[in-house]
């Protein structure tokens, strides 16, 4: 699934090719957005896209946004105008054109167009928590929705609560409890506030550094059974949380109990 990071990335790219500029819009696949029909923004300027977490908002004049998921296997591709695409048409959701560039959305689990405050208002939105990387954000709103939640869930699985804090994904958590030195398998209650603060600054800080690189950190990630880059201690991995998340860490050099 595409992180909070990757999300940001595509929410710049966009704004650059496309915002300021009236947009054609195409719908080559089967698939169609939930709400009001593609036509309902077809020749309207793009006013600005922002991210939310891993969600991504499109904003059109008239007080419309397109509202886009991308699930476990989507993507928002950008190709110069003309350009062939990397995929086949009919797997693309819906595609947006100006003068010179085009994006278009393969493969999404989710996208609705419809009226800015009734998008805003939809759940899947407003239980968000805050946004990791937005430019205010402040661990301490973050903590405040963990310690509201059941003391007993594992660090781990808590950073993949998007009501709790918006963007992390199964990378990040596991490079972010890494780079902190914190064990992702501890309990919130296990846990005071300067350790969670340093795990959330600590993922925030490689989720901007991926933004800005394209490169997402694999210290830990998919290396199970190999030495910690940091100790030598072998890298251990399980499943962890209701979803079944692999999770990565290093026993050697990440704390298992409160400092």
């Amino acid at each position: 699934m595409a992180e909070g990071d990757s999300i940001l990335r595509i929410a710049r790219r966009m704004d650059d090719v496309l915002a300021g500029k009236p947009v054609s819009v195409r719908t080559p696949g089967p698939r169609r957005p939930e709400g009001l029909a593609p036509a309902a923004i077809d020749g309207l300027e793009l006013e600005r896209v922002e991210s939310r977490g891993k969600h991504l908002l499109l904003h059109f004049q008239d007080d419309l946004m397109l509202h886009s998921h991308l699930g476990m296997r989507g993507g928002w591709h950008i190709y110069r105008q003309g350009q062939p695409w990397r995929r086949p048409a009919s797997q693309a959701w819906i595609a947006l054109g100006s003068d010179d560039a085009e994006a278009v959305n393969f493969g999404g689990s989710f996208m609705r167009i419809g009226r800015r405050g009734r998008i805003l208002r939809e759940p899947r939105l407003v239980r968000l928590g805050p946004d990791i990387l937005a430019e205010q954000f402040d661990p301490a709103d973050a903590i405040a929705r963990m310690r509201g939640t059941n003391p007993q869930i594992e660090l781990g699985a808590a950073l993949l609560g998007q009501r709790l804090v918006a963007g992390i994904g199964n990378i990040f958590k596991s490079e972010g409890c890494w780079a902190a030195r914190v064990d992702p398998r501890r309990r919130l209650e296990s846990l005071d506030d300067s350790e969670l603060e340093e795990v959330l600054l600590a993922t925030r800080t490689l989720m901007l550094e991926a933004v800005e690189s394209g490169r997402q950190p694999k210290q830990i990630y998919h290396r199970a059974g190999q030495p910690c880059p940091r100790c030598g201690t072998i890298i251990c991995s399980q499943a962890q949380g209701e979803s079944a998340r692999t999770t990565y860490w290093c026993p050697g050099c990440q704390t298992a109990e409160p400092r």
